[in-house]
């Protein structure tokens, strides 16, 4: 008997030898699906994110070097902030010393000093209390240490008396919403502002405060306001209390190379703000925000966002224009060879009912998306409870959207939305589109819808079925671009981002 059961027990082990060396000698080749191959996309955006980090130091140390070989040359003068008194611990006020230090600066430049350099150096924490330097000419400011913003409580007993004085103004709610800042470069000429180091909001309590309260107004981190010539590269900027870097009343302004990042749970983070402001470039910047990523508001034209990658966030949106029945108008914008990766949307138009003004010739051209919620959308009926809890009522004025060109967008969305063009009945879009090679992520559909599009273009095969999808009249419509209506439905049923 006991014989038996050895034989056996033996058999046994000699069969589950057998399927495994089976096993190891004929591997089955998972065939990858088309999810995991857009998935890994998302991981090669993030291997190029860290390469470009590395080549944004890099350049940074590449003109630090450079710097002190002018000053070896008497062609240049640092002013130290450690040579005015800072600490540069954290935890003492460094502000004062941080002005004395520009002062200075700007004094060598009238002594016609060929380079003049306020230099925060690595390796320091500079606590730095609410700063506003005006009327700096042809200096730079050297971040190589980090700032750090005053918790939220300090900066709130510095705001009573001037959001008092704000209210009493009159301003658009966006301009309002504008005029506090941690750091303000006002009137400025031919300034530069760079570094190996950044900028730290210390926003995180005032995230919690306005998920409560979404009127109480926060501080922007970075204001660069009516100013001209102004080059803003290399530097981090962190977890705002509110907008990351707002243009305001400004003229040639470059913002180069940025690294700006908050979580995406981070209220009203906006990456970069352009309002008011004109001749404006915005190049290869990284930005992760839990908001817009940049956003071009009312009186803006001659605006250029070229290169550089967005991951999660908003997108880049026109507006939001029109709020409280203002008049607003943006003109000659053009967003070209950017990545969006893991945003809400990539291009996007929103403006407010009620509101004046018009939007022309923007042009949105050779865009990646990856991930990306909905990558287009027009929307004349933006209305967000943060800034609105109330119902918005309806009205027959709008702000006018007209010479919009979308010519270049290819990848893949996870809402089955591939775009949405909502528009007012009484001042209908117009709006191109070419070469949207746009793919839903698997299971999902491919669906443009339409509302008021008026004289809708489209130039080449595939676009022409969304075209074909919003000329159907002045109703909503949804439009899966490979299956018939009853296909659709029966989809709709097992699936969530199928919109039948």
């Amino acid at each position: 008997m006991v014989v038996v059961v050895v034989v056996v027990s033996l058999m046994i082990m000699a069969s589950l030898q057998q399927k495994c060396f089976a096993r190891r000698e004929e591997p089955e080749e998972a065939v990858p699906s088309a999810g995991d191959k857009m998935w890994k996309t998302i991981a090669r955006y993030e291997r190029r994110a860290k390469a470009a980090a590395a080549a944004r130091h890099a350049e940074s140390l590449a003109e630090y070097a450079q710097l002190l070989r002018e000053v070896a040359a008497g062609d240049a003068e640092i002013f130290s902030v450690m040579d005015y008194g800072a600490a540069g611990d954290g935890e003492t006020d460094d502000r004062e010393a941080l002005v004395d230090a520009v002062v200075a600066a700007q004094l060598a430049r009238r002594r016609e000093v060929r380079r003049t350099v306020v230099h925060l150096p690595q390796g320091r924490t500079f606590k730095i209390s609410r700063l506003a330097l005006e009327g700096m000419q042809g200096i730079e400011v050297r971040i190589d240490g980090k700032i750090l913003a005053p918790p939220m409580d300090d900066f709130q007993r510095r705001l009573g008396a001037r959001q008092h004085r704000v209210r009493r103004q009159f301003l658009s709610p966006e301009r309002q919403r504008m005029q506090f800042s941690v750091i303000e470069i006002a009137q400025a000429r031919g300034v530069v502002i760079t570094g190996l180091g950044g900028i730290n909001g210390n926003g995180r309590a005032w995230w919690r405060v306005r998920k409560r309260e979404p009127a109480r107004r926060a501080p922007v981190l970075l204001l660069v306001r009516d100013s001209d010539d102004v080059l803003v590269s290399h530097i981090d900027l962190r977890d705002s209390p509110f907008y990351h870097v707002v243009v305001l009343g400004s003229r040639r302004v470059k913002l180069a190379r940025l690294n700006i990042s908050s979580p995406p749970a981070s209220v009203n983070t906006d990456g970069i703000d352009i309002l008011a402001s004109s001749d404006v470039l915005v190049k290869d910047c990284w930005v992760s925000t839990g908001d817009d990523n940049v956003a071009i508001k009312e009186a803006s034209s001659a605006v250029h966002v070229d290169g550089g990658t967005f991951y999660r966030g908003h997108g880049l949106s026109i507006g939001s224009l029109g709020e409280g029945g203002t008049s607003a108008s943006v003109s000659d914008v053009l967003l070209a060879n950017v990545a969006f990766v893991k945003t809400s949307n990539a291009a996007r138009v929103k403006t407010w009912q009620g509101g004046r003004g018009v939007v022309s010739n923007i042009t949105f051209a050779n865009l990646t998306v990856a991930a990306v919620g909905t990558p287009i959308v027009v929307d004349q009926f933006y209305c967000p409870q943060s800034q609105h809890p109330a119902t918005c009522g309806n009205s027959s004025k709008a702000v006018a959207i007209r010479h919009l060109v979308i010519d270049g967008v290819r990848g893949w969305h996870t809402s089955g939305v591939a775009a949405m063009l909502h528009c007012s009945e009484a001042v209908p879009c117009r709006v191109s589109l070419a070469n949207l090679q746009l793919e839903p992520a698997p299971g999902c559909s491919n669906v443009v819808r339409c509302l008021n599009v008026f004289r809708l273009r489209s130039t080449d095969a595939p676009t022409s079925q969304i075209r074909s999808a919003c000329a159907r009249g002045d109703e909503m419509h949804g439009f899966r671009l490979d299956l018939n209506r009853r296909q659709r439905r029966q989809l709709a049923k097992n699936f969530s981002c199928v919109h039948p």
